[in-house]
């Protein structure tokens, strides 16, 4: 019996288990580690299925696990979600309206695809950042599919105004939020839109009833404004120390930079307060 058994450790990707699209040998190690004292290790993330080959192909323990920021519950044994929620179709008209206000990269995701009406220099960085197979097609004919999350590529703070000025006409039934990652040494921003009511957090609590985690047994570890919900949740989380400090403050444990292995780091401390009595 492990000392891990009925634990759940939820993980970030973006500038928490990656950075710079660099998955540190240590972050490995610790996770088979923590997977073979019992624990069940997840992502949570912003990321579609399509966009993990990065990770799934270091890393082959994965157990069902949260995507596109709470949209998406999927197992990637069975290669299929086991849940899923949509953007309401009246929501899509979204992206005609900044597009035709404004001319940036915008994609639209499903459950198993990713289409692109609008590309740009940032769009096209962060398909190729995560190798990311993307349609490029128009809006309408991607809106016929279900659209779990769309996201807005902000290269400028008039871009970001002109956004989230009309998001305010969809906040009823949407939630927009800024969040970003660094490419090449470069600071990327974006503002991600998915329904309400949906986040890493509400995702995890159904991830966790479907795992059978009890009381105490639930991790997070994540470093951006995206995963402050999931923190808070936690019975005990973490954060890199790349994060913003007001990030840091909601953690029970703040870890080494992302570049060196904030995950490893939080797995080691884990490890002691469990073999302590936790």
């Amino acid at each position: 019996m492990g000392i891990f058994n009925g634990c759940l450790l939820a993980c970030d990707i973006d500038g928490t288990l990656l950075y710079d699209k660099t998955l540190p040998e240590r972050n490995v190690r610790k996770i088979k580690d923590f997977v073979s004292e019992g624990g069940a290790f997840a992502l949570s993330t912003g990321r579609t299925s399509q966009a993990l080959y990065d990770v799934t192909s270091r890393i082959d323990c994965i157990a069902p696990s949260v995507l596109s920021n709470g949209c998406v519950i999927y197992d990637f044994a069975a290669k299929k979600p086991l849940s899923q929620k949509v953007l309401p179709k009246s929501t899509l008209a979204m992206v005609d309206r900044v597009m035709g206000a404004i001319g940036i990269g915008i994609e639209m995701h499903s459950a198993d695809s990713v289409f692109v009406p609008s590309r740009s220099r940032a769009s096209d960085l962060h398909e190729s950042y995560e190798s990311m197979p993307a349609q490029f097609i128009s809006a309408a004919e991607a809106a016929k599919n279900d659209i779990n999350k769309i996201i807005y590529f902000l290269e400028n703070e008039e871009q970001a105004k002109t956004v989230f000025e009309i998001s305010k006409e969809y906040e009823n039934e949407c939630v927009f939020y800024p969040t970003g990652t660094t490419i090449n040494g470069e600071k990327q921003n974006y503002c991600e839109q998915i329904p309400r009511g949906v986040s890493k957090a509400s995702a995890l609590d159904e991830l966790k009833g479907l795992l059978g985690i009890g009381k105490g047994g639930y991790f997070a570890i994540g470093d951006y404004y995206n995963d402050l919900e999931m923190i808070n949740a936690a019975d005990i989380s973490a954060v890199p120390a790349d994060s913003p400090d007001d990030i840091k403050r909601a953690a029970t444990f703040v870890a080494g930079s992302a570049k060196n292995g904030a995950v490893a780091d939080f797995i080691e401390y884990l490890e002691e307060r469990f073999k302590n009595g936790r």
